[in-house]
């Protein structure tokens, strides 16, 4: 099959499979997410349904993101896995080293809520914001009535964050957003708040982002509830927007921001003062850690494995079909397990660690998020037979060996963060008494 070909299988499932409302702007070289809009679940459906029409089944370990950049990375990759070709000449020539420093424990982002509020407290050189994302790994996740998960719903509130972000760095969190009152009612507050903000402040909303396509379509969710950062410029028509979460700031037209704090899906917006910072006291960090970690059970592989156990239950009544849906929200969820690495990081800085080891932790936690989409693909797998009848039992019985090796491998995670921490308490929080035993923090990883 020539490469064309395959380009041109890629433009008939999205057109007339997948539907795709962005169709206009395919060609070879568009970006599956940026132009195509084609967040990762809608990659995985590609792949899904190009299997079909072209007669090739992609192994797990082949599933790599750097394939499905563009069009014409995704028909290369394609092409790979049918012909069994290897790479024209010019596309394998070795990748040139980058010039670019490496960035030492880079600074992740993975809750936008805990990534708006942490951005006062990396502007000031006294606190940390690291500690603070102790609390994302495992932040609650939802499970519907219908066995669906989600990252939000209503019901959610971030009374821990508000409560702890205060007591670890002295900042209390004021809500604007009143439940009671009207979206225009709300609208008037933000407006109010915007121009008359003091200089440390800073002004929180949430926003529906499927609203700003423009802005951000890594997800593709719709709705997509997410909190940014508000002020003004000196044009009265365009405010400024920070969007920490996704390491982006830049003015755009108010009436477009508007017109996404209005979607009636989102809802809640909060105000803080920089200048309430205070340092934060090792005890409190102590307490706060130990109110996060969970040392023997992870709950959102929990919630995915019982949601794909309800689907291929009879007992259940739901459809088969529905479990690819039920599932869309991986990716959003998995992104939180980053927040490992700002654990290992607050620590290793502390005992000054060795960063190999530090590195070979990252590789850990990586694997940890990667291997979600190894399990999302399986339960799309599963979703396509249709009918609980249908399922290849094979397929079964390799997504529970997924969540298995998923449990274990974060549960190993959490062990050495806890043995970590148990070394970082020794040091800093009991000097005048035994030290507890030194464990070995580079073995085992």
């Amino acid at each position: 099959m020539k490469h064309q070909d395959i380009i041109n299988a890629i433009h008939q499932v999205l057109c007339d499979t997948m539907f795709i409302p962005q169709i206009n702007a395919f060609h070879e070289e568009a970006r599956l997410n940026e132009d195509l809009y084609l967040d990762s679940v809608l990659v995985l459906e590609l792949i899904l349904n190009l299997e079909t029409e072209l007669g090739f089944d992609i192994p797990d370990d082949a599933l790599k993101k750097d394939d499905f950049d563009t069009v014409a990375s995704l028909a290369t990759f394609l092409n790979r896995r049918i012909t069994g070709n290897s790479l024209p000449e010019s596309e394998m020539e070795a990748e040139p080293a980058s010039t670019e420093p490496s960035e030492e424990f880079e600074d992740i982002k993975v809750h936008c809520f805990v990534s708006c509020i942490c951005e006062i407290v990396k502007a000031d050189p006294r606190v940390d914001h690291r500690p603070f994302y102790f609390g994302v790994w495992d932040a609650e996740v939802v499970v519907d009535e219908q066995f669906r998960l989600s990252y939000h719903s209503e019901e959610i509130n971030h009374d821990f964050f508000k409560r702890w972000y205060q007591t670890l760095y002295g900042v209390k969190m004021h809500s604007w957003y009143q439940d009671h009152a009207s979206k225009a009612e709300n609208i008037n507050s933000l407006l109010s708040l915007l121009h008359n903000k003091p200089e440390q402040r800073r002004v929180m909303v949430m926003l529906d982002m499927y609203r700003l396509p423009e802005r951000e379509n890594k997800f593709n969710q719709n709705p997509f509830p997410h909190y940014v950062l508000l002020e003004e410029t000196d044009d009265p028509n365009t405010w400024f927007m920070t969007d920490p979460d996704f390491r982006w700031e830049g003015p755009l037209p108010k009436t477009r921001v508007l017109n996404a704090i209005e979607s009636p899906a989102v809802s809640g917006g909060y105000y803080f003062d920089g200048d309430d910072i205070r340092p934060t006291d090792r005890q409190s960090i102590h307490d706060y850690f130990m109110a996060c970690i969970k040392p023997d059970h992870n709950p959102m592989t929990y919630a995915v494995r019982a949601i794909i156990s309800a689907h291929l239950s009879p007992d259940k009544n739901l459809v088969l079909s529905d479990l690819s849906d039920a599932l869309k929200q991986i990716p959003v969820l998995a992104i939180r397990k980053y927040a490992y690495e700002h654990g290992f990081a607050y620590f290793w800085r502390e005992m000054n660690l060795d960063d190999d080891v530090f590195e070979a932790w990252c590789v850990v936690i990586e694997a940890l998020v990667e291997t979600y989409t190894l399990i999302q693909f399986r339960a799309m797998k599963i979703a396509k037979s249709g009918t609980i009848e249908n399922v290849d039992p094979q397929l079964v019985s390799e997504v529970y060996s997924l969540l298995d090796q998923q449990d274990e491998r974060e549960l190993h995670i959490k062990k050495h963060l806890i043995e970590a921490f148990e070394q970082w308490k020794s040091l800093h929080l009991a000097p005048n008494q035994l030290a507890a035993p030194v464990v070995n923090l580079v073995e085992e990883v």
